[in-house]
């Protein structure tokens, strides 16, 4: 489940996806469609998705409102565990349908690090010193499995983690 075609932040997760698919012969992409950043026409992507393939396994949604459109028509027609949802983002509405098994697992960013790196590096380049073409601050994915460690809960919820 895309986002908005031509978006580049997407469409490297897309193209992510799609590279670590390799390592998976036999699972195969049934379609790419677009939830133009509406939960309402992700909701209905969803469905268009389901109905054309009614034995899909999977689901992994790009972005936050794909995740929650998605989350949704699986809910709603009974779904869930069926077909498997991975999203992107870490909403609250997301991190609840982590925590009742709608979704499967979050791949969750640090903005925290990412903030933290852009200050840094702008620094760097204000001082004449070099910086990298490319950073990666990574991600995690997050599961109802290490849902409860420390590391994790900081991550979905910055604000009311304690910072030391």
């Amino acid at each position: 489940m895309q986002a908005i075609p031509g978006a580049a932040s997407v469409q490297e997760r897309e193209r992510g996806f799609r590279a670590a698919l390799k390592k998976f012969p036999k699972v195969r992409i049934a379609s790419v469609l677009y939830g133009q950043s509406s939960v309402a026409t992700a909701m209905q992507a969803t469905e268009n998705m389901l109905t054309a393939h009614p034995d899909l396994k999977g689901i992994f949604a790009v972005n936050e409102i794909s995740g929650v459109g998605a989350a949704q028509v699986l809910r709603i027609r009974k779904l869930v565990g069926k077909v498997k949802l991975v999203a992107f983002d870490a909403s609250d509405t997301e991190i609840k349908a982590l925590q009742d098994g709608i979704i499967q697992a979050l791949i969750v960013q640090n903005p925290f690090r990412m903030g933290y790196e852009g200050v840094r590096y702008a620094v760097m380049k204000l001082q004449g010193k070099p910086i990298p073409k490319r950073v990666d601050t990574g991600v995690t994915v997050v599961t109802r499995r290490n849902f409860r460690e420390p590391i994790i809960q900081r991550l979905l919820f910055p604000l009311k983690a304690p910072f030391k």
